[in-house]
């Protein structure tokens, strides 16, 4: 069983296991680029939606 204690004398561990730390890498300038692009697609498409919304309304 995954929490019982590993001392051997069936005591309930009742602290979790806590994750493997890890420093995160910045963003290059090639994910920059891909951000830049889905934000413009993105206020493109939502421009486009309110026109539209406009024009049918």
């Amino acid at each position: 069983m995954p929490y019982l204690n590993n001392d051997g004398d069936s005591r309930l561990n009742n602290f979790h296991t806590e994750p493997k730390m890890y420093v995160a890498e910045s963003t290059g300038t090639e994910g920059k680029v891909n951000y830049l692009a889905i934000g413009a697609f993105g206020l493109v498409l939502t421009i486009g939606s309110i026109f539209i919304a406009m024009a049918v309304s």
